[in-house]
């Protein structure tokens, strides 16, 4: 509970800084939800910010993290506390409930249960795998050197790292639960964001949209993983409404806040790139869909607020490309290697485009998307079928153009993105415009008296009701660590082996060890570790004959001190991802040599492993096995 305190600490004070940028620039909303929609977003990119700043002077510490959060302490306590009274007053629960329909109540009690059981399963101790691999593994060694740099071997220390930069500031303080506590704060601010885009088309219906896009199944999934895909899509949701206010009232404020929105966006992940280039087209076009409004806005006005809001953008997230260009020569390392000359072809394969790349298959995407997410890269960040079944209904309604606006800007991210990496969790910035036309429907089916539309709407409200079951599923398994029935010592070490590894090298290894591994999961090894894949794509050991003696004196080399493997049993099930090159490569020198470590270790998927670390200094024959440890 004390990670879920940090957690809520922080947003408090972030989101009452970001609140009071937004009223000195004139850009505050009106109701608090759409508030904190946008200055939490805004606080914690701020502080994200201040913290690669710090980081270029070596001041990653405790004493120099403390100082940071005092400062944003100092400017955002009170103004964060008045933001919290004004979301009470707003809130008035016991009113709404009385004045509220049969169906209104009911998805009341999902949007509850949903926000509940996500806030239950961030409190669990963390053993997603990528979270492990680098979304905590580079704030961690960020830490241990005190300074922000590149490591080669660890390539995502140059990607753009708002999210990262956060968890840093948790773990200094708390530790990795408390990372997946501030994702599920975004996940929040992401709700509130869809809301303030729904609010001027559904007025008090408006939470609707909040809901539809909360309950999305790797929304739900995202928010209680310390990852940055819900943080992407919180950032790039705040930033299509800094951008429509801005296409409502156009001004320089605006564009500017706008842009800053987009550039933050654009610190969290690539993706954001597509998101703002397509803001910016919108603004330069206005003149062409505002017939209303040419004399007001005409193409002179509109390409300087394109200006003005490229200048922002480029400010507030150009620093992450502009390091990633100074170390590596290619600004968005390691995409498109053939356009900048460095970077991974790995990471736009043809296996990464499972859809084949035609104007057919990109515009009904959201088909194979919904009824094969196991395709696209992460079954669990699945969109589930609410848009599949109900978006199709716009094109028979005469939905508002600003509704239509919205679905067409998400679904045109979603189309651009799925011509090169066709992930889900890279596309979550569409749910949030997306879950507006959704619940322009359910307001619109509400009011009808037919029975096709009552139909609809009990169906709408079903499917929102097994996507609040998937997430009280997951928190089912959370509960017993919660509530204490089980250690967190005890749920790492029969879920996550990396966890039970990392103990034993605490105990048994000096601190000046190196290890290089095959096991992608760094975070709980507490020396310093190196992924050999990594190594090898970089160096390109092994590829040019080098015998088995020829790649263990490179290592040594290199510094490196012990060797980590972790192949999978034989006989259990097969990991797509596994490489087994280097156990080929040093087969001869592994069967001269006794590990100093041994033990077959599973996981929660039900993986086992044979973990085996050796010293490649020493050469002992004479060991005997006990008890997972050979000595």
């Amino acid at each position: 509970m004390f990670d879920l305190g940090f957690a809520l600490f922080l947003a408090l004070v972030s989101a009452g800084l970001g609140w009071r940028i937004l009223r000195w620039l004139g850009g505050s909303p009106e109701h608090p939800v759409d508030v904190f929609g946008l200055a939490l977003p805004l606080g914690m990119g701020l502080l994200a910010l201040a913290s690669l700043v710090l980081g270029q002077f070596r001041g990653l510490n405790i004493v120099g993290l403390a100082v940071l959060v005092g400062v944003v302490t100092e400017l955002g306590l009170f103004s964060g506390f008045r933001l919290v009274r004004e979301l009470a007053r707003s809130a008035d629960f016991g009113s709404a409930w009385k004045a509220a329909r049969v169906d209104d109540r009911v998805m009341g009690v999902f949007l509850i249960a949903t926000v509940a059981a996500t806030a239950l399963t961030s409190l669990t101790p963390v053993t997603d795998g990528d979270a492990l691999c680098y979304h905590l593994q580079v704030p961690k060694v960020f830490l241990i050197q005190e300074s922000v740099f590149f490591d080669p071997d660890l390539h995502e220390t140059v990607y753009p790292l708002t999210a990262e930069m956060l968890y840093m500031v948790a773990l200094a303080f708390r530790g990795p639960i408390a990372c997946r506590c501030i994702q599920w704060m975004l996940g929040l601010a992401l709700a509130a964001n869809a809301t303030a885009l729904a609010r001027p088309s559904l007025g008090g219906r408006a939470w609707w949209a909040g809901m539809a896009a909360l309950l999305v199944p790797a929304v739900t999934n995202g928010m209680t993983a310390p990852l940055n895909d819900v943080a992407l899509a919180a950032f790039g949701t705040a930033a299509i409404v800094a951008w429509v206010r801005l296409l409502d009232n156009p001004a320089r404020k605006a564009a500017i806040l706008a842009g800053v929105f987009a550039g933050l966006a654009a610190g969290v992940k690539y993706p954001a790139l597509v998101l703002a280039a397509l803001l910016v087209t919108g603004i330069v076009l206005r003149p062409l869909y505002e017939r209303r409004r040419v004399a007001e806005l005409g193409w002179s006005k509109s390409l300087r607020l394109a200006a003005w809001f490229a200048f922002a953008a480029a400010a507030a997230g150009g620093a992450w490309y502009l390091r990633a260009y100074v170390y590596t020569g290619n600004p968005v390392f390691p995409f498109f290697r053939s356009w900048f000359g460095s970077g991974l072809e790995e990471v736009l394969a043809p296996i990464k485009r499972p859809l084949p790349v035609t104007l057919w298959n990109i515009v009904t995407s959201i088909g194979p998307l919904t009824l094969e997410p196991h395709r696209f890269d992460s079954f669990a960040h699945q969109f589930g079928p609410i848009f599949l079944l109900f978006l199709p209904a716009l094109l028979l309604e005469k939905a508002p153009r600003r509704v239509l606006g919205l679905v067409l800007l998400g679904y045109g991210f979603l189309m651009v993105c799925m011509t090169q990496r066709q992930s889900m969790r890279f596309l979550l910035i569409a749910v949030g415009p997306l879950s507006v036309g959704v619940a322009y429907l359910a307001a619109t089916w509400r009011e009808r008296q037919t029975i096709p539309a009552r139909v609809l709407a009990t169906l709408l409200i079903a499917v929102l009701g097994l996507e609040t079951c998937v997430a009280m599923t997951r928190a089912g398994r959370s509960v017993g660590t919660v509530l204490g029935r089980e250690s967190s010592v005890q749920f790492l070490a029969r879920c996550e082996p990396t966890f039970k590894v990392g103990r034993w090298v605490s105990e048994h290894l000096p601190r000046t060890a190196r290890l290089i591994g095959q096991d992608h999961r760094g975070f709980y090894i507490p020396r310093n570790y190196t992924m050999e894949l990594a190594h090898r794509r970089r160096t390109g050991l092994g590829a040019n004959g080098e015998s088995d003696r020829e790649i263990i004196d490179a290592l040594r080399r290199d510094g490196y001190t012990h060797l980590m493997l972790c192949p999978p049993k034989p006989d259990g099930e097969v990991e797509v991802e596994f490489d087994p090159t280097l156990c080929k490569l040093l087969a001869p020198w592994l069967a001269l040599h006794r590990p100093l470590y041994k033990e077959d270790l599973g996981d929660s998927d039900g993986l086992v492993r044979s973990y085996a670390i050796y010293d490649l200094e020493v050469a002992d024959l004479g060991v005997v096995r006990t008890e997972g440890v050979i000595r």
